[in-house]
């Protein structure tokens, strides 16, 4: 058993391990500018328990610009990862090349910003009690190479939570906006979904994903429950294996599932990454008038606790607590008590556990 622990700024990067490998991460962060902070290989049966990489990218970085950084990248036959936590990435769990019959077991992957979990090698895999909170995209098997066909194979994912997250970068269509739950062609593997609940807000900007399971990929389908909390009925027609909840009985359902798996998953570790922010609202060298709605979208990595706005580096009112739309956070601000002219607009969020983090700031014109 390999042991690793600590806060780690350099990537772990070991595609040479014996067969039935062990590493034990359980007490590890990764906080490293790496484009992938995890990368594991080698033999067969490898097992990499636990560990928590935490990202930096500001929320408005562009999408062709996060999806280039990965939690991890795990390789070898019957691979299997437990327990990680990943926050912040352009991708949460992206398996290799050579990793048929792979496991994701227990594994938290918040705010990816492209695939939360990705099998573009069209290999057999099984995701079993995850959470998978803010993703871009939830599930991406779209092979890589034309020439591979993974139609054969079983994507197996059960007893899972999964929600897509709206981004301020996107691929195509409005902002904020996400994907779907399927990236899919013909040639991806089939799908296996059994007690699972997934949670939309919005329809997907991709028109050639799937919001529900892909046509003709069902091998096995029993239990799970789709929370709609977007308009108008859910844009796609779903199998009898799924019940649609909608308005706040979908969202309490929603709240207490994500209670439940966090209390049954406490974090092995303390909470030492700040959280990302950046100004969504008004946009940069916007004039304002009046009564301006500022939105900022914040999130961290464990619990946001507030936002905090700021002209020329002073508090604009009170601090704003709760994000009304998940990662929006906003403030009703009377542009009339400030001078007329141009200024610095900021934000700052503040996590539970004291760490802060600032956003870029952006000129803005008052004329009143």
């Amino acid at each position: 058993m390999q042991t690793v622990s600590g806060v780690q700024t350099a990537a772990f990067t070991n595609t040479s391990l014996a067969d039935n490998t062990g590493i034990d991460a359980s007490a590890a962060q990764w906080r490293t500018a790496a484009h992938i902070s995890i990368r594991l290989g080698g033999g067969a049966n490898v097992c990499f328990h636990g560990g928590e990489t935490v990202g930096n990218l500001p929320p408005a970085t562009t999408w062709s610009t996060a999806l280039n950084y990965y939690a991890m990248v795990p390789d070898g036959p019957n691979v299997t990862v437990e327990g990680v936590r990943t926050f912040n990435r352009g991708d949460g769990v992206a398996f290799g090349s050579n990793a048929p019959n792979w496991t994701l077991r227990g594994a938290y992957v918040h705010y990816a910003r492209d695939g939360c979990v990705e099998n573009h090698f069209v290999f057999a895999g099984t995701v079993d009690d995850a959470l998978l909170d803010g993703c871009f995209i939830g599930f991406a098997s779209r092979p890589y190479q034309a020439v591979a066909d993974g139609s054969g194979n079983v994507m197996t994912i059960q007893n899972t939570l999964v929600r897509l997250q709206p981004m301020d970068g996107v691929y195509t269509g409005p902002v904020p906006g996400h994907g779907a739950f399927f990236e899919w062609s013909a040639t991806s593997p089939q799908l296996a979904l059994y007690n699972d609940v997934f949670r939309a807000d919005q329809p997907s900007n991709d028109g050639d994903e799937h919001m529900a399971p892909p046509p003709g990929k069902l091998a096995g389908c029993a239990n799970n429950v789709m929370v709609w909390l977007g308009p108008g009925p859910y844009p796609e027609p779903l199998p009898s294996c799924f019940t649609l909840m909608t308005g706040a009985a979908g969202l309490d359902y929603w709240n207490q599932a994500v209670a439940q798996w966090k209390a049954n998953h406490p974090p092995a570790t303390a909470d030492v990454g700040p959280p990302v922010v950046s100004l969504f609202a008004p946009a940069a060298n916007a004039t304002v008038t009046g009564v301006v709605t500022l939105t900022a979208t914040a999130v961290d990595d464990r619990e946001l606790a507030e936002v905090r706005f700021q002209l020329d580096g002073q508090d604009l009112g009170a601090a704003t607590t709760t994000d009304l739309t998940p990662t929006k956070y906003t403030l009703p601000w009377d542009s009339r008590g400030s001078a007329n002219g141009t200024h610095t607009l900021t934000a700052t969020a503040h996590d539970a556990a004291g760490n802060s983090a600032t956003a870029a700031g952006i000129p803005v014109t008052i004329s009143n």
